[in-house]
C-alpha cells in the first residue's frame, strides 16, 4: 500500500526526494526546511499526515480520535493551530487530493524559498 504513495509522490514534480523508513512512514523533502511525513499503519487503518516547515507541523490530518466536536471525527485537518472537518477518509485513495491541497498551501504561505 505505502508501494503507492512512494509512486504518487515520486510522481510530483515539486518533490525532490522521497524516503521510507521502516514500515509506516514515508517522508516526502520539498526543500532543505520543508518536508512531508506520512505515517500509515494498515493493521488498524491510522494515519498522521505532516507538513513540517522549519521544524514545526503547519499542516497535516490525521484520524486520531481525539477531535470529537468536528463533524467528520475521527477524520480531520490542522492548519497552523487550528482544527478542521477533513475530506480525507481513506489515505491511500485520497492521497492525490491531499497533496493537491499541500501544493497550494504552500504556494499560499510561501513555504518553497529554494
Amino acid at each position: 500500500m505505502l508501494d503507492r504513495i512512494i509512486e504518487i509522490l515520486e510522481s510530483r514534480s515539486n518533490v525532490k526526494r522521497v524516503l521510507f523508513f521502516e514500515n509506516t512512514k514515508i517522508r516526502a523533502v520539498y526543500g532543505h526546511n520543508l518536508f512531508l511525513d506520512i505515517y500509515y499503519n494498515p493493521d488498524n487503518n491510522r494515519y498522521d499526515v505532516s507538513l513540517i516547515f522549519n521544524n514545526k507541523r503547519v499542516l497535516g490530518w490525521d484520524n486520531a480520535p481525539h477531535h470529537i466536536k468536528v463533524s467528520t471525527h475521527p477524520h480531520h485537518r490542522h492548519e497552523f493551530s487550528r482544527v478542521f472537518e477533513s475530506d480525507v477518509k481513506d489515505l491511500i485513495q485520497d492521497v492525490p487530493k491531499l497533496l493537491d491541497y499541500v501544493d497550494k498551501f504552500i504556494l499560499k504561505y510561501k513555504l518553497l524559498t529554494e
